[in-house]
């Protein structure tokens, strides 16, 4: 079912830059990635092109998933391909009329396929299913639609929430101590776990927002603040709330000095090894998701951790409500794909609570279901699976702001947190010109989808 997205549209819909410099490269590529040998697919079956990102044993869970799913019926057989640079070449390979049938994206990916025209919308297909919102946690179904239309299901998805080495904790005599709730008890906490050489130089630390520093923009929400206004396109990126946390952030290099956290920083290891920041102690409280438990286990199996809902300030504390980013991998059809009901078969069989939980475990992730088994929790790798759970399950959840110029906008808040962190300005001023940037990107954004009639 293509709702009316015939390849002419789709085609005029995506820019013609991206038409007549993808066709050759969509080819190439294909070519170096290559599909299954066509001698291996079963005679008689629609064969349909499943391009995914993921590599290592997060690419092998999905092949065992997709192998199993070609051995559970005779009518389609499902060719999985790791592609790298998924988005870009999934955008050139649709506008230039040979998209594969389905493709894994990312959550922010989705407002720029959809009103760029490259994608399906899936609402009937979703229903024929009896695919509807109630059967998912409250954050997800919202993640894969935008402007009131589901344009994606998902495959794998996990919220950001505090790890805390409760190692460190008893190093430093706090065996006692409940877990931060507020941002005022976590820097309390952080100080307390901060230790500093003879020399002055900073030996390890609580807490600081640029480890990992994968999510510069989202602090503001642990404040009230949120980035865009949907409703009436507007950046909201130098709200008051949004300069409060990061006046909040700035605190920390003002308290502990730039220079020395500069240092300090210079010395830590690279997530995704041995010498990680939180499995050496040098940093003994991180966000993070719940992939964390797959480095513990393969770095430091005996590490004494938990992982509790991020603290926010005291005027937004509610613990039956925590606060958190949700963030998942999602799949879609391409506008153009030449089966969509069978591409649909597969997406549905992937919604099974038995293939969503085996695929989450192996990634380490939380399942995205609304109801999740007790075996799923007590075998889960993450001994806070369920904090993360509650994160999706709460009201105030939040995800990649909806909008096609994302990237731009998390460039800008990017660079703006670089100069508050080295507190080369201040925030207010940092944030109004993110703002106005951000909103010159929006207001761009809004005027080729008025002349393009979406």
């Amino acid at each position: 079912m293509s709702d009316g997205h015939t390849e002419h549209a789709t085609k005029t819909d995506i820019t013609r830059r991206a038409a007549l410099v993808g066709l050759g490269v969509a080819a190439a590529g294909y070519v170096a990635f290559g599909p299954t040998p066509r001698d291996k697919v079963p005679s008689g079956r629609i064969v349909l092109d499943y391009w995914e990102k993921w590599t290592g044993s997060e690419g092998l869970a999905m092949r065992r998933l997709v192998d199993r799913f070609n051995q559970s019926q005779t009518d389609i057989f499902v060719r999985y391909l790791t592609i790298g640079s998924i988005d870009q070449k999934a955008m050139i390979a649709i506008a230039g009329g040979s998209p594969p049938d389905i493709v894994g994206l990312w959550s922010f990916n989705i407002p720029a396929f959809a009103e760029a025209g490259a994608l399906l919308p899936l609402d009937e297909l979703a229903r024929s299913k009896g695919l509807s919102p109630d059967r998912y946690a409250r954050a997800v179904w919202p993640m894969m639609t935008h402007r009131d239309q589901l344009w994606s299901m998902v495959s794998t998805c996990g919220t950001v929430a505090l790890y805390i080495n409760d190692d460190k904790l008893s190093e430093a005599g706090i065996t006692d101590s409940p877990a931060p709730t507020t941002l005022e008890e976590l820097d309390e906490l952080s100080e307390a776990l901060t230790v500093r050489r003879s020399s002055g130089d900073i030996e390890s630390v609580g807490f600081i927002h640029t480890d990992p520093g994968w999510w510069s923009w989202l602090w503001g929400y642990h404040f009230g603040g949120n980035l865009l206004d949907i409703d009436t396109n507007s950046a909201t990126a130098n709200s008051e709330a949004n300069v409060r946390a990061y006046e909040w952030v700035q605190s920390y290099p003002s308290r502990m000095g730039s220079r020395d956290l500069l240092k300090f920083q210079s010395g830590l290891g690279y997530y995704g090894t041995a010498q990680a920041p939180f499995l050496t102690g040098k940093v003994a409280m991180q966000i993070q998701g719940p992939w964390m438990a797959n480095l513990i286990e393969a770095f430091d199996p005996d590490l004494n951790y938990r992982a509790i809902p991020m603290p926010t300030t005291r005027a937004q504390l509610d613990q039956e409500s925590p606060v958190g980013l949700i963030d998942g991998d999602l799949m879609v059809i391409p506008a153009g794909a030449k089966n969509p009901e069978a591409s649909f078969e597969f997406i549905a069989w992937m919604q099974q609570r038995t293939q969503i939980e085996e695929l989450a475990q192996a990634h380490g992730k939380i399942s995205p279901l609304r109801e999740t088994t007790a075996e799923f929790l007590a075998t889960h790798p993450n001994r806070s699976i369920s904090t993360h759970a509650a994160i999706a399950d709460s009201p105030r959840a939040f995800g990649f702001p909806k909008t096609r110029v994302w990237p731009r906008y998390v460039s800008e808040f990017d660079a703006a947190f670089q100069r508050i962190w080295l507190q080369e300005t201040d925030p207010a001023s940092a944030l109004t010109l993110v703002n106005e940037r951000a909103q010159f990107a929006l207001d761009e954004a809004a005027d080729r989808r008025h002349r393009r009639g979406r």
